[in-house]
């Protein structure tokens, strides 16, 4: 349940909302400005030294223009969409992921600090940086829309309608100051390396790289690499907006696709996978088996994407000036289908309407918005390097909480580094395992880290008392640094929407209609004994839903109503069934009519390497 806000935000609101003679004296007490964000323009910067970008490979362009899911293999006549090479998933313990370019993060990136100086940026950062804490933004502007569910069919029901805890938890993340610039990082208080992670930058290559290629990625081939190949460039845009420098990376490009042809590579694992990430063998035999239906279908992905992820795809993608996302639904082992999401559908689920007008300054306020709050933090804190946790509440009238807590270098690399220990002994262990005949034939997941029990609910609990965030050394070091009397500036932000002259609780838009948006905004501060109680509230609940333990109700044997294990245990017997029907037939693809051998869609030279 929400805090009650204080005297101070009660006054402060009323003067936000209230009409009349009082609500304009108590306005008078504020420093109420207005933002009209179709004056706010994203200004390109550095297009003509763009490296080039990948382009789909495999035909897998035809999803692009055609709305919803191309299935991998039909079902019912068992025809391959694509090659079926796509199918299977090259095992994490088998690609060399040291073959590819570490990513960079904005405060280490010297290209993006540069060209921040070169245009008198103050601020910058990354799409992965600033998305989390701009999602905030649209809670506050939208006073908390509840996600459109439009394009469900009636075969599904809903759990929930609303965006799922861990996507309206609060938000972190540093601003490094360095050499006259704020860069923000991700606050890596929580973060682990995961399965999912490393799919995601192996599949990203599977998807834009000709099989032969690819395979040259697999950890016994990894010889036969270029340096050109290893040491390719990743392509950027670089965006800016007020005093922001945004970077965004560049996944794919198809002329074709309007605007600038850019379009992000999204992996998505089904939902007994993503449930626990870091025991995700267990749910791996979950499959996708059909377009509709509460379980095994694409259409409960994307219900989950909705309240999900969907905010964070958008706000990349406006970042990136972009057209949309290709998402690759897979459980790990084999890949289901391919959808292709343009930013006008993800703006209906999220914005009510397609047309984009609403939700491109929506953005542009929000980093407007931003860019105030931090222009009073480093004014307050010049020339440190800050802490920045960010949350909208839901009370009835929004407001967004923007904590700021000044740091030293040491203190920031012992929250980055928090979670290093688990990436690099993830990585570790895959790339110690020995590589067999075995093994290369084998789905079997046993020699990765975090190996969990498939049978006993208490073994579950035994693994969640284990990973709890209470026991970490960067837990006990902030509740230490916690005690001291530390430095911190607590802010919140209230608005008032105005569309086409009408005071209005959150904006709508008809596409026939003129769309006259303006923002009336207060930054107020907190006194400090309020904002240290609320700050502290604010961290508590990002550990909650960062973090939970199987004690706050996170026990993936018993979520919905227990139904995932026995949904992953019906996966892998039909996985079994078909394989054997299967194994030994010829393979039919959509685009040819003749059949063709078991290993026609191998690389060329699998089966030398084999022999």
């Amino acid at each position: 349940m929400a805090p009650a806000p204080s005297v101070a935000e009660k006054a402060s609101l009323a003067g936000q909302l209230g009409k009349g003679k009082r609500a304009r004296g108590l306005k008078r007490g504020l420093n109420v400005k207005t933002i009209r964000p179709q004056h706010l323009q994203l200004c390109p910067v550095e297009e003509d030294s763009l490296v080039p970008v990948p382009q789909l490979c495999h035909h897998l362009d035809r999803v692009l223009f055609n709305p919803g899911v191309y299935h991998m293999q039909d079902a019912r006549s068992r025809v391959y969409n694509f090659d079926p090479y796509l199918a299977s998933i090259m095992p994490v313990k088998e690609f060399d992921f040291d073959a590819l370019r570490r990513y960079v993060t904005s405060s280490k990136d010297v290209k993006l600090r540069q060209l921040s100086a070169t245009h008198g940026m103050k601020y910058c950062g990354s799409t992965s940086s600033m998305t989390s804490i701009l999602s905030h933004f649209h809670y506050l502007l939208s006073a908390w829309r509840k996600p459109n569910f439009a394009f469900l069919s009636r075969s599904i029901e809903p759990e929930s309608y609303n965006f799922t805890a861990l996507t309206r938890g609060p938000a972190a993340a540093f601003a490094h100051f360095k050499d006259g610039t704020y860069a923000f990082d991700s606050d890596k208080e929580y973060d682990t390396e995961n399965i999912l992670s490393l799919l995601g930058k192996s599949m990203e290559k599977l998807l834009t790289l000709p099989k032969d290629d690819f395979e040259k990625y697999r950890r016994s081939k990894s010889h036969e690499l270029s340096d050109e190949e290893r040491n390719a460039q990743d392509s950027f845009h670089y965006t800016t907006l007020g005093d922001f420098m945004m970077r965004s990376q560049l996944d794919a490009y198809d002329p074709r696709l309007p605007g600038s042809g850019m379009f992000d590579l999204k992996t998505r694992a089904v939902v007994a996978v993503r449930m626990d990430v870091r025991g995700y063998e267990k749910g791996a035999g979950y499959e996708i088996r059909k377009r509709f239906g509460q379980w095994e279908s694409f259409e409960r992905e994307y219900y989950d994407m909705i309240r999900t992820v969907f905010l964070k795809y958008s706000l990349q993608v406006r970042m990136g000036r972009m057209d949309g996302i290709f998402v690759a639904y897979h459980n790990t082992q084999r890949i289901f289908g391919f959808q292709y999401i343009s930013l006008e559908e993800m703006d209906v689920a999220l914005h009510g309407t397609s047309d984009r007008r609403l939700g491109d300054q929506e953005f542009k306020t929000s980093i407007k918005l931003l860019n105030e709050l931090m222009d009073k933090a480093t004014k307050k804190y010049p020339g440190r390097t800050l802490r920045l946790h960010v949350e909208t509440r839901p009370t009835k009238v929004p407001l967004t909480y923007f904590f700021v807590e000044p740091v030293t270098e040491e203190e920031m690399m012992d929250t980055q580094e928090a979670g290093k220990s688990s990436v690099e002994e993830l990585e570790r262990e895959l790339l110690s395992l020995r590589e067999t005949e075995n093994q290369e034939d084998s789905e079997d997941t046993d020699g990765m880290a975090q190996v969990e029990s498939q049978q006993s609910d208490e073994e579950a609990k035994e693994l969640s008392d284990e990973t709890s965030p209470m026991d970490s050394p960067n837990e006990a070091a902030w509740n230490v640094m916690m005690l001291k009397d530390r430095e911190l500036l607590g802010m919140y932000v209230t608005i008032r929407n105005q569309v086409n002259g009408e005071y209005v609780e959150r904006p709508t838009i008809n596409q026939e209609d003129d769309f006259d948006w303006a923002v009336e905004y207060a930054i107020t501060e907190l006194p400090e004994k309020r904002a240290r109680k609320i700050y502290t509230k604010i961290k508590q609940r990002r550990r909650k839903v960062l973090a939970p333990q199987s004690s706050e109700g996170w026990d993936w044997y018993k979520m919905f109503q227990g139904k995932l294990p026995a949904l992953a245990k019906k996966g892998e017997r039909y996985r079994e069934l078909r394989t054997q029907q299967e194994e030994g037939e010829p393979v039919h693809v959509a685009w040819e009519r003749d059949s063709h051998p078991p290993d026609a869609f191998k690389p060329a030279n699998d089966g030398e390497e084999n022999k």
